[in-house]
């Protein structure tokens, strides 16, 4: 199978599609396929090598279409439709020279699945569903078949008539050869620098998405009801670090708070392995209910640490009481309680941290890229 994986997406990035891209053609690739990953380019802009930046073998392709320097000296609205508009016709002239014989095109970007209409198989990967829905579906039918990431989403194009054999549901992964090798919490926190007798509790990853907060807030306000505990987070932009600890100044707390900014994935495996509780308390949002498979959760998984995670549909589809410690979405005493307990109940931090461990198995990029792989060539 020959995969042209299409991303109007500028990589290397500190967001988790960055990764999630590049380790799904790595998997792609380890699997049996031939993988090219298709990006845009910008004018007098070398590419960077992404095989170094993210960690992986190179064993795909990568091919840069070039989009206008000047296309992308507005911000606004309709620069933007501009900038996007321009590359899905140098992705379509691009692919209008490849072979449709055993060619697979896997895109996140609904458009693309016009390219249907010139030969090829157009494999969507279903993260969201854009509020101009019924646009969004028409373009959808147009697939071969689709990728969704959560339940919700699978259960959407359902509704909107579409085959449920025509649809697999395929969460997140977890390059679980990070933590092959697990450090001890007293040497991770030796190596990042943290106290040796601190209680830490830690949440690692951008600390928003699309301008919406993931619980950090949340953590912030239950801080007061933790005695002695740390709150560590990792991986935030500077406007976002500046943000909270604005935020952890006016609850009173800001001597209990520490953040810092984006950092590899092999830091934040650290970070996490340093920690006595891992927390992804996300609100009760249409997104985080519907439209997420944080990659986050997988990495807390492997990672051998209690989780406090939020009651929504799309965390319950993976994870539930037997692995993780379930709290009120926007609740900050929910999560003050459930961080008690599991600071004071040792053996029950560590049967859900095992029971995440052994559940995780089932969700390396290896194994989803497999599962995609076969759905495909049904």
């Amino acid at each position: 199978m020959n995969i042209f994986y299409i991303a109007h997406a500028r990589i290397p990035t500190g967001r988790a599609h960055g990764l999630t891209i590049v380790k799904s053609c790595e998997a792609f690739a380890q699997a049996g396929a031939k993988v090219s990953l298709v990006l845009l380019r910008r004018e007098n802009r070398s590419p960077v090598d992404i095989f170094s930046i993210y960690n992986v073998p190179k064993v795909f392709t990568v091919h840069y279409l070039y989009i206008p320097e000047f296309v992308y000296r507005y911000t606004n609205s309709l620069a933007f439709l501009l900038q996007t508009s321009t590359f899905y016709v140098s992705a379509f002239f691009f692919m209008l020279f490849q072979s449709r014989k055993d060619t697979i095109v896997y895109t996140r970007e609904f458009p693309l699945t016009l390219l249907s209409l010139i030969g090829f198989k157009v494999i969507f990967e279903c993260h969201t569903i854009s509020h101009k829905q019924k646009l969004f579906f028409w373009f959808a039918r147009r697939a071969h078949r689709i990728i969704a990431i959560s339940g919700a989403l699978k259960d959407a194009f359902i509704r909107e008539g579409f085959e449920e054999s025509h649809i697999l549901i395929a969460p997140s992964g977890v390059d679980l050869s990070i933590f092959a090798t697990p450090i001890s919490k007293k040497d991770a926190r030796e190596k990042l620098n943290l106290a040796q007798d601190a209680k830490i509790i830690l949440y690692t990853g951008n600390f928003t998405t699309m301008g919406e907060d993931k619980g950090i807030a949340d953590i912030i306000r239950a801080l007061p009801e933790l005695a002695g505990v740390t709150f560590v987070a990792a991986g935030g932009t500077a406007p976002d670090v500046e943000r909270y600890n604005s935020l952890a100044k006016e609850v009173g707390v800001d001597d209990k708070v520490m953040l810092f900014p984006h950092a590899p994935q092999s830091t934040l495996a650290l970070y996490q392995q340093a920690a006595d509780v891992l927390l992804m308390p996300f609100p009760d949002t249409p997104h985080y209910r519907n439209h997420m498979s944080p990659v986050k959760m997988f990495e807390y998984m492997a990672s051998d640490r209690p989780i406090v995670a939020s009651d929504l549909p799309t965390i319950r589809e993976v994870l539930n009481e037997t692995n993780a410690a379930i709290v009120l979405p926007g609740n900050p005493h929910s999560i003050a309680s459930a961080v008690q307990k599991l600071l004071t109940d040792s053996v029950y931090g560590e049967a859900l941290a095992k029971q995440a461990r052994a559940d995780v198995e089932q969700y390396s990029w290896k194994k989803r890229s497999e599962r995609i792989l076969s759905f495909i060539a049904k």
